[in-house]
């Protein structure tokens, strides 16, 4: 079980739910680069939060690896705290202040009101724990969980601005046709009308869409691919007459798979 590390992330949290060996990695490119290259892996990473949107970085990747599939998905709430290396007793005293992107986004007005300005972005929030631990007027924006792990004391709970959930997919090199809901990717011809035409139908077979997004090709200026998520499997016959019919008006069409919300109880997390 591959997962965007290091210890203490947020992916960490989600992959302690599914059996198998924890494996951290750095980047969630590289999460798919093992998972490609290996039948029987699993990953777990990042697709969508509450207040941020998609996760760029694993929509280009499953546009990019034909092969893997999304297999199920989880909803997990993300409570930040502000942490802090134990020589730090007043919020004055903090020199560097580390976190990914998204989490100083989601903190963006508590940030205000401390008025901490040597900011520093890091590739996620355990790596933030991990590098404040090693700075002696180091903090980070982190989990409970990663403070925790990297013996930072906690200033601040709950700063995050907003309700604030992230869903999590688990990807591996296996399709799953059974699911309450669906993804697939697609490309649409460069002339007018091209994305209503597919979109009709969805329409026409009375199906729901539950996500639809759009992101630039790397190859081609100011083309598109689109990212779509919606109710129904890929063995109902309604989906696989939709896909056919899709089939007709769009190009590149890429079929992710059928998957279901992964339920879990509170004690499996750590922290």
């Amino acid at each position: 079980m591959y997962y965007l590390g290091p210890e203490g992330s947020f992916s960490n949290e989600v992959a302690n739910m599914v059996n198998g060996n924890k494996i951290p990695l750095r980047s969630i490119s590289e999460i798919f680069s093992r998972v490609y290259t290996d039948n029987n892996a699993i990953g777990v990473v990042p697709i969508e939060n509450s207040i941020e949107g998609p996760v760029h970085e694993t929509l280009d990747n499953l546009y990019k690896y034909d092969e893997i599939y999304v297999n199920s998905y989880i909803e997990k709430e993300i409570k930040l705290v502000l942490a802090v290396n134990t020589n730090v007793k007043r919020i004055e005293d903090i020199k560097r202040l580390y976190s990914h992107n998204h989490a100083l986004q989601e903190a963006r007005e508590t940030l205000q009101k401390l008025k901490i300005e040597n900011i520093i972005p890091v590739e996620s929030t355990s790596a933030a724990a991990l590098y404040a631990s090693k700075d002696e007027y180091g903090a980070a924006i982190c989990s409970q969980y990663a403070a925790s792990v990297y013996g930072l004391k906690i200033f601040l709970n709950n700063i995050q601005d907003n309700l604030n959930i992230t869903r999590f997919v688990t990807i591996s090199k296996s399709l799953t046709t059974s699911g309450e809901r669906t993804m697939i990717f697609f490309n649409v011809p460069h002339k007018p009308g091209a994305l209503y035409r597919a979109l009709e139908k969805f329409y026409k077979y009375n199906i729901n869409l539950t996500m639809i997004y759009s992101r630039p090709l790397k190859v081609i200026p100011w083309q598109y691919y689109f990212y779509l998520e919606f109710e129904g499997e890929l063995r109902d016959s309604k989906t696989i007459d939709l896909i056919e019919e899709l089939k007709s008006v769009v190009t590149n069409i890429k079929i992710k798979g059928s998957y279901s919300k992964l339920q879990y109880q509170a004690s499996n997390f750590l922290g």
